[in-house]
């Protein structure tokens, strides 16, 4: 009897330990599938040809020493493929376009404020300044055509955002374009114009006038 007892004793240790050692097995398979930095974190899977070029991060130092021409960058994040990549900076580098050329207007506006009546800006002057560099920004972009790409570069991603969830892909994009300083200078002047033409109040349409003076 008393052997029994014992031999049932020792099967039921035997048991429980071999339930814990596969609780234990299926842990450290669980944390070995975790993907590396974490679930949530992206991985790099390729990459486009070549180091990262200067002009992403550095874009005001290739302007400097690509004179010649007038360059800009865009970029697009989290894109599903590179067909999307492509068009979603090209965009974005549009969009740089239109802020640089509505940044210049507004800065030459301001100057010429300055030269014109010997003051400082007032308040008025400063929402009018508003008022120009979004007409002229509109304008610019409903201008921009023949912008020449460059260069694309890319980098391709996987992420696995939870233990549950199917891994993903993703693409970062970037391009590089260009406009010849003849063309960036006619856009300036077309912009200005037809800013001239949009403008609701004669406070606008005057100063857009004195950008148009000698």
């Amino acid at each position: 009897m008393a052997d029994k007892i014992e031999t049932r004793s020792f099967f039921l240790r035997w048991t429980l330990s071999s339930v814990a050692l596969a609780f234990l097995s299926l842990g450290a398979c669980s944390s070995f599938s975790q993907p590396p930095g974490g679930y949530g974190e992206p991985h790099l899977m390729a990459q486009a040809h070549g180091k990262k070029p200067e002009w992403i991060d550095q874009p005001g130092k290739y302007q400097q020493d690509h004179p010649d021409n007038r360059y800009f960058s865009g970029i697009a994040n989290r894109e599903p493929d590179q067909e999307g990549g492509r068009t979603d900076s090209y965009a974005s580098a549009l969009q740089s376009i239109a802020e640089s050329v509505a940044n210049k207007v507004g800065s030459r506006y301001m100057a010429k404020r300055m030269t014109v009546l010997g003051s400082s800006p007032s308040g008025g002057d400063m929402r009018t300044k508003r008022r120009i560099t979004n007409l002229i920004r509109e304008s610019a972009q409903a201008r921009l055509s023949g912008v020449r790409v460059v260069r694309y570069w890319w980098k391709k991603y996987w992420i696995q955002p939870s233990r549950d969830a199917a891994s993903q892909t993703y693409y970062d994009y970037y391009v590089l374009v260009s406009l010849s300083n003849d063309q960036y200078h006619r856009l300036i002047r077309h912009a200005i114009r037809d800013a001239r033409n949009a403008a609701g109040d004669s406070r606008t349409r005057k100063a857009l006038d004195l950008l148009n003076s000698p």
